[in-house]
C-alpha cells in the first residue's frame, strides 16, 4: 500500500516534519558552533592580549562539542548525508536497493535506539554517584542525557525514514 504523493498524504506530512527536525537541529547545532567559536576567541583574546585564558575552557568545549556532534546525529540522518560507499550500487535494482536500504535503515534504527538505552543508562549511574568535570565541577549526566536523547531522535529518525521509503516507492539509486 502507498501513500499519494501529494501534499495531503501521511507520506508528504512525515516528510515535513523530518524536514522542520532537521532545521531545527540545524539552526541549534550552529548556534553550539557559534559558541565554541566564542568561547575559543575569548580564550585567546585572554591568553594572549590580557594574560587572563578562561578558567575551564576545554571542559567547556567538550560539553559543546558533544553537543554540536549530538545535534548533528539527526540532521545528517533526515538529510540521507551519511558517507557511504557506492561501489556496488550499479549492481541492484531498484528493487533490490530499495530492499536493501530499507533492511539497513532497521538494522541502524534498531542499533542506534539500543545504543541511546544503554547511554541513558550510563548517565543515570553518573547522576547517582555524583560525577562532576574536573575543574569546573558541572555534572556530567545532564550532558549523557541529551547525548543519549538524540541518539534516540536519531534512531526515531531511521524509523521514519524507513516508513517514507516503504510509502513512496523505489529507490532513487540503483539500476532501472
Amino acid at each position: 500500500m502507498t501513500s499519494a504523493p501529494g501534499p495531503r498524504g501521511p507520506a508528504h506530512k512525515l516528510k515535513r516534519a523530518g524536514d522542520w527536525l532537521a532545521r531545527a537541529a540545524l539552526a541549534c547545532g550552529g548556534t553550539v558552533l557559534v559558541a565554541m567559536l566564542a568561547l575559543t576567541c575569548a580564550d585567546v583574546v585572554g591568553r594572549y592580549i590580557l594574560n587572563a585564558p578562561v578558567n575551564g575552557k576545554t571542559e567547556l568545549t567538550r560539553f559543546l562539542m558533544a553537543g554540536l556532534i549530538a545535534f548533528a546525529l539527526p540532521l545528517v540522518t533526515l538529510r540521507n548525508d551519511h558517507i557511504t560507499v557506492d561501489i556496488f550500487d550499479n549492481f541492484f535494482t531498484r528493487r533490490l536497493a530499495r530492499t536493501r536500504d530499507i533492511g539497513i535503515d532497521i538494522i541502524c534504527a534498531i542499533s542506534l535506539l539500543t545504543l541511546a538505552w544503554w547511554v541513558a543508562f550510563r548517565a543515570r549511574r553518573l547522576m547517582d554517584y555524583g560525577y562532576v568535570s574536573d575543574f569546573l565541577h558541572l555534572p556530567l549526566y545532564p550532558v549523557a542525557y541529551f547525548v543519549s536523547a538524540m541518539i534516540a531522535l536519531t534512531g526515531l529518525a531511521l524509523v521514519v525514514r524507513t516508513v517514507l521509503l516503504v510509502m513512496t516507492g523505489p529507490a532513487a539509486r540503483g539500476r532501472h
